[in-house]
């Protein structure tokens, strides 16, 4: 009886790791064959281990279902005004435009408007504040286009907050700007795709070309960029 008993949850197990392995074998051909699997030197695996990485890539997954002309960049350094480099999350060349998303991964109930210094994440009760990311992607679109020299109209601010956060109370005013979450994603770019182009193809390949090397940092590279962040901030 208990032979049988035994025998039976080995079955189950491997059942199960075996529907697992399936699974993640499915998802990783996915990842691989993806704009930002195909971009990233990491596997999948340390992508599913790593917060902000696992955000970036979900959300990337629904950028790829934009019906029109596009190409992605992701975690690209460019120059900031002081010469140091900073990181965008997200930039989408389009022919509608020159998308920059800063993905957020955030939990609970979230607040706040274009003008504070900070926003409010609210869990069971707690509240734990960030600096507002309007103000942050203004900031990384000022640089870029420093960098590219194409004109502010064709830049369009694109916040997204992942799965887990609930955006209770958001208010911006500005054009180009936007704050959704991911979910939002896919109706968010029908909308747009019944804008005008911006973009000829042939610029598109060139500000892709131009901002590709700012996705090929070495790891030292970007662990003095984690580690300025880390003093600029301490020093706040």
């Amino acid at each position: 009886m208990l032979a049988q008993m035994y025998g039976g949850i080995i079955v189950a197990i491997i059942v199960v790791w075996g529907a697992v392995i399936i699974k993640y074998n499915s998802e990783n051909k996915k990842y691989k064959a993806s704009s930002y699997g195909k971009q990233h030197k990491n596997n999948f695996i340390n992508i599913l281990g790593n917060k902000g990485a696992r955000g970036e890539y979900r959300t990337s997954q629904f950028l790829e279902e934009a019906s029109f002309e596009k190409k992605m960049l992701f975690n690209v350094y460019i120059p900031n005004r002081s010469g140091a480099m900073t990181e965008l999350d997200i930039i989408m060349i389009t022919a509608k435009g020159i998308y920059v998303i800063e993905n957020k991964n955030y939990s609970g109930w979230i607040f706040g408007d274009e003008n504070s210094k900070n926003w409010c994440e609210t869990i069971k009760g707690k509240k734990f504040f960030f600096y507002n990311p309007v103000k942050q992607n203004k900031s990384h679109i000022k640089n870029l286009e420093k960098v590219l020299q194409v004109g502010d109209e064709k830049y369009i601010s694109l916040i997204v907050f992942n799965a887990n956060a609930n955006l209770k109370k958001i208010s911006t005013e500005s054009k180009n700007l936007y704050v959704i979450a991911s979910k939002q994603i896919k109706k968010f770019f029908q909308e747009q795709n019944t804008l005008p182009d911006q973009l000829t193809s042939e610029e598109i390949e060139m500000i892709y070309q131009k901002l590709l090397p700012g996705t090929q940092l070495t790891a030292e590279e970007k662990k003095q960029h984690v580690e300025r962040i880390q003093k600029q901030y301490k020093k706040k």
